[in-house]
């Protein structure tokens, strides 16, 4: 949080904006009766001022800098005890008076003071961290002490310090120049990682990744925006326009963006996470196999076909993402199944239809039967439903609908991939284009491209049995990958990991930026200003406008790009971002 350059800051600090508060909250989780240390966190004008009212050091220098009001030294932690002020028999104010017998303290709890003085501090204010013992107790007390009304005013006015609202350190460090939008939203996926590879991506971005490109490609807008509105009112003094120079700066810029933008995808997995249905007939080994990949005994297994009634989930990391896998029933139809069988058999369609993946186990000792394929032709037909619904003319008609009616395969292609696309809010993240779309082959929703086959219990047959004999080519081909599997042993669950991380995340890979990536809010500011920049590009080569048209979309691009730093953003957006994050951050 530390930073050398003390020029980098406003100096002026929170009190520029607001009214200048102090604040304070627990930084640490409280587990009652429970954890070693807690840190309450202090920021505002009079942080140490507050601090100083309830902190006596053991240390006779320190107690004599608090007497006479003189700073505390930055980044120095003191040892002491925290004291409730009324117990002072001096006064409330003079807890580190000399002639104050120790003893006659009403001492709260032992603790460390950190004080860290502007700028250098995570907010660019005066911050002071109390660290005390852990537990709900200790720390619940000091807070109180730190809250009083009458704590930095003994006339019972109103209270000097307050408690922080959720995110307001970091609104404060973004307020107070310390960090940039996209470094703030940064801190907040940071302590909300599901996985090293999350929390590597947001170490990334904290570290200005993300902002760096996008700054330089707003830099470059407003150049050119300059530019252009100086031609336009000094017209008759200025060499005539390169149009070709300005489409290509034009270019540039837009390619930049994409790249950005490119990044969104990654981004998404790694904070909502990919969910994988495990599916099958009866006996396959599902439930076997997601206690395997989990390492965990969360579901049941007998040789009891059935044993699976509800949908069974577990967390895992796979290829740096956070997954959840969903165990089913066994799929299967026929006098044999009862009705609660018969509903477990509903969710597990269902779970399988919402997924983000399906994996299809089958069991190698017996081989790919009717029942296989029959449960495999269901769910894969579903999914394939889930991607093609709602695209006809008319409001809630299907894909089926349109074909029926006679309308073309392409354009029902067409319009399902337009529907995902403006769902989502990143239309141009796919990278899809309207060429690519004319490919009825590509662009049509194949069920399988996301689905896996996993051949099970290999520990029970010949290593070198050929796969044709145990799943036909003809029903290999339907899936994205095959991968032979033991539940028991453990063996191609490495593999059935890596397949899995290629298919859901697609070319988020290797798409640009390296760890870091951009969210939600940021993809949407990002395809504002990448539209901006089509239609402006298109202009420039047109050439029927003239140059003062041209501005409104560049101006547009530039401001879009200043809103996912945060250079040009609303308060409403600050509202969205800040209040997901905890208090004390």
């Amino acid at each position: 949080d530390d930073d050398d350059d003390d020029d980098e800051y406003d100096d002026e600090g929170f009190s520029s904006y607001g009214d200048g508060d102090t604040i304070v909250a627990i930084a640490t989780p409280v587990v009652p009766n429970a954890g070693g240390v807690a840190i309450i966190r202090l920021s505002g004008p009079r942080a140490v001022e507050a601090a100083r009212a309830v902190f006596r050091p053991a240390s006779r220098a320190a107690r004599a800098a608090a007497r006479e009001g003189a700073p505390p030294s930055s980044h120095t932690a003191l040892y002491g005890v925290v004291v409730d002020p009324i117990s002072v028999p001096n006064g409330p104010r003079r807890v580190n008076d000399e002639d104050v017998d120790a003893d006659s303290l009403d001492v709260v709890d032992e603790v460390l003071v950190l004080p860290m003085l502007r700028p250098r501090s995570y907010t660019a204010e005066d911050v002071v961290e109390i660290h005390c013992h852990g537990g709900s107790v200790c720390v619940q007390r000091v807070l109180s002490l730190l809250t009083g009304r009458d704590l930095l005013d003994p006339s019972g006015g109103a209270a000097g310090v307050r408690l922080a609202r959720p995110g307001e350190f970091t609104l404060r460090a973004f307020l107070n120049g310390r960090l940039d939008l996209t470094q703030a939203e940064a801190v907040h996926s940071l302590v909300t990682a599901r996985t090293e590879r999350a929390a590597d991506g947001a170490l990334a971005a904290l570290r200005g990744g993300l902002a760096s490109p996008v700054r330089d490609a707003r830099a470059r807008c407003v150049d050119l925006l300059a530019e252009l509105e100086a031609r336009l009112d000094f017209e008759d003094e200025t060499t005539p326009l390169d149009r070709a120079a300005v489409a290509a700066e034009v270019r540039a810029v837009r390619a930049d963006v994409a790249g950005v933008l490119a990044t969104a995808r990654r981004g998404e997995l790694l904070d909502t996470g990919v969910t994988v249905a495990i599916v099958g007939r009866p006996n396959a080994g599902k439930s076997s196999l997601l206690n395997a990949w989990s390492r965990s005994e969360r579901a049941i297994v007998t040789p009891i076909a059935g044993t699976t009634r509800d949908v069974v989930e577990a967390r895992v990391e796979c290829a740096g993402l956070p997954v959840t896998l969903l165990d089913t029933a066994g799929i299967r139809r026929g006098a044999g199944v009862d009705e609660v069988e018969a509903i477990g058999v509903r969710r597990s369609v269902a779970a399988a239809t919402g997924a983000d993946a399906v994996i299809v186990v089958v069991d190698s000792t017996e081989g790919w039967t009717a029942a296989d394929d029959d449960a495999c032709a269901g769910i894969l037909h579903r999914r394939d439903d889930r991607d093609t619904a709602g695209v006809g003319d008319d409001e809630g008609e299907s894909a089926v609908d349109v074909s029926a009616r006679g309308g073309d395969e392409w354009a029902c292609a067409k319009a399902r991939l337009h529907r995902v696309r403006g769902t989502r809010g990143l239309d141009k993240i796919s990278g899809l284009s309207d060429t690519i779309l004319s490919d009825v082959a590509a662009t049509r929703a194949d069920a399988g491209a996301t689905a896996i086959l996993a051949v099970n219990k290999t520990d029970a047959i010949a290593a070198d049995v050929d796969l044709d004999a145990v799943v036909p080519a003809e029903v290999r081909g339907r899936f994205a990958a095959v991968v032979r599997v033991s539940a028991v042993t453990g063996a191609g669950l490495e593999e059935l990991e890596s397949e899995l991380g290629r298919i859901v995340e697609g070319g988020a890979v290797g798409a640009e930026g390296g760890a870091w990536s951009a969210n939600q809010r940021q993809a949407e500011a990002l395809e504002q200003a990448l539209g901006a920049l089509e239609r402006l590009e298109a202009i420039v080569v047109d050439g029927n406008l003239p140059v003062d048209f041209w501005t409104i979309d560049l101006r547009e691009a530039a401001m879009a790009l200043g809103a996912v730093t945060g250079e040009d953003v609303s308060e409403d957006v600050l509202d969205v971002v800040f209040t997901k994050f905890c208090i004390g951050k």
